[in-house]
């Protein structure tokens, strides 16, 4: 329907023009342009048909739609006037700006020559027309670089910096590019716009050394050893970084390539040995973690059980009346209960789902005796399996070095105390994650010989201990048995 109205006038005003221009014979008893015009006035309102009109470009059917509208003829005379002295493609840009078609606009506006650029930047830059504008102007021209610039710029103001690098870099501006590349941490990307800047050798070497330092606070070791030893010709420090990142094979193959063996007794041995004790410092720690939240989680468990087996004792028939006095006082009872803790619909409601599931996270206490304290064990545990979990591929990696430089005990130690650790969370997982307590969280206990104050005991714990939110936190995490992560050689 809408798109009907918005036709229609359009195509009206296409019969107009045929009538007007005789390129339509008329039929015998077919009315005038005039006549078919005020009927259409009846229809449409007219400030619509004078602005489809002066789309047309055709001042003599723009008045007389404004001749037959009965409009003041100072509201239409003097713009009509003004425009006709403009040079075609002026015209119609301004015409086009006036009926808010900007694409159009800066259309006729680029063929006016090179004296109205600023014009058209200035109306590409306000109506954010950047990708339409660029197809107007050749790639080797300078209206091209200035709007690639100002497209540049504007996606950078959006924090959009890699594309606006790529667009400050495919248009020649090197400079702007390589800051909208290391505001990305695009390492590569801003090394091949640095190196069309046409550095200095010392220059290249300092903007190395500055781009590793950033790489370093992103914990990107080994790209930026890489950088060191290739930009700043520095592979002393680019192996320092790489034992840093704990990238042993990478740091002994550039000691070999630069024949520098005496690295390996001064720092790589000590590198490894300080790593293997860190690992077993933190598995210790992750084993004595895991062992309290289960510790804990289980008498948490069977206390709550203990509270709701204790409320259903309470619960003596005394009647039809008082059960639904008692039901009443319930729902009562568990409303109070839920306004007392911060999960109120009304102020999360507003927020994202991934906002909503942190700050209901936030809620989570591991302090004893906290309305939630089951969930925030059941979270913390989730974190320590995952966290030794992603540990496989590192630990693989240093019982390779640990066994090339014949440190054959201190692989066996470490490999047995990550094997332990896993086994220990492999065979707690049912226990802490079982079904019959995520069954017990997900719904009110219901049947036959439930009673209203049972029901609604089994829902208050519900609603008071297991938001919606943190039904993920019910599902156990995965440790992967298939990853081959230790090494049989030091069996």
């Amino acid at each position: 329907m809408l798109l009907g109205m918005w036709l229609f006038p359009k195509l009206v005003l296409l019969c107009f023009v045929s009538l007007g221009t005789g390129n339509v014979p008329p039929a015998p008893d077919a009315v005038s342009a005039e006549e078919a015009l005020k009927y259409l006035l009846l229809l449409v309102d007219v400030n619509d048909l004078y602005d489809h009109s002066l789309g047309t470009y055709d001042f003599d059917l723009v008045l007389m739609v404004a001749e037959k509208s009965q409009k003041d003829p100072k509201e239409y005379l003097p713009f009509l006037n003004t425009l006709k002295k403009m040079e075609t493609n002026y015209q119609r840009f301004t015409i086009d700006k006036y009926l808010k078609r900007y694409e159009k606009a800066i259309r006729h506006l680029s063929k006016c020559g090179p004296e109205y650029f600023p014009e058209c930047l200035n109306l590409i830059k306000d109506k954010n027309l950047y990708n339409e504008a660029l197809k107007l102007y050749p790639p080797n021209s300078q209206q091209y670089k200035d709007i690639s610039v100002a497209y540049g710029e504007h996606l950078m103001q959006e924090r959009l910096y890699e594309p606006g690098g790529l667009v400050f870099a495919r248009c020649g501006a090197h400079e702007k590019a390589l800051d909208a590349f290391l505001a990305c941490g695009s390492w590569q990307q801003a090394l091949c716009a640095a190196a069309q800047l046409h550095l200095s050798r010392d220059q290249l070497a300092g903007f190395g050394r500055s781009l590793a330092g950033k790489l370093v606070e992103q914990r990107k070791h080994r790209d930026a050893a890489t950088v060191l030893e290739q930009y700043a010709q520095d592979y002393e420090e680019a192996v320092l970084l790489l034992l840093e990142g704990a990238a042993w094979e990478e740091a002994l193959r550039l000691v070999y390539k630069y024949n520098r063996l005496d690295i390996i007794e001064t720092n790589i041995k000590p590198s490894i040995l300080e790593a293997q004790k860190n690992y077993m410092a933190f598995l210790d720690s992750q084993t004595a973690t895991f062992s309290r939240h289960k510790k804990r989680l289980l008498v948490v468990r069977e206390l709550k059980e203990q509270a709701q087996q204790a409320h259903l004792d309470d619960d003596v028939p005394r009647g039809r009346e008082s059960d639904l006095f008692s039901e009443t006082s319930s729902v009562v009872s568990g409303s109070d209960m839920s306004g007392k803790y911060p999960h109120s619909n009304s102020r999360i409601s507003a927020r994202s789902s991934k906002n909503r599931r942190k700050a209901e996270r936030k809620k989570h206490s591991l302090k004893e005796g906290s309305p939630l304290e089951d969930l925030a064990l059941l979270e913390a545990l989730n974190e320590v399996v995952q966290g030794t979990e992603k540990l496989k591929d590192e630990i693989h990696q240093i019982l390779k070095v640990l066994f090339l430089f014949e440190f054959d005990e201190k692989g066996r130690e470490l490999q047995k105390a990550f094997e332990d650790t896993l086994q220990l969370m492999e065979r707690s997982l049912p226990e802490i994650w079982t079904l019959t307590h995520q069954q017990n969280s997900a719904a009110p206990v219901l049947g036959p010989n439930s009673t209203a104050n049972s029901i609604m005991a089994s829902y208050q714990q519900q609603k008071t201990s297991v938001p919606v939110l943190d039904a993920e936190l019910f599902i156990p995490p995965k440790i992967n048995q298939k990853t081959q992560w230790k090494l049989n050689l030091l069996e």
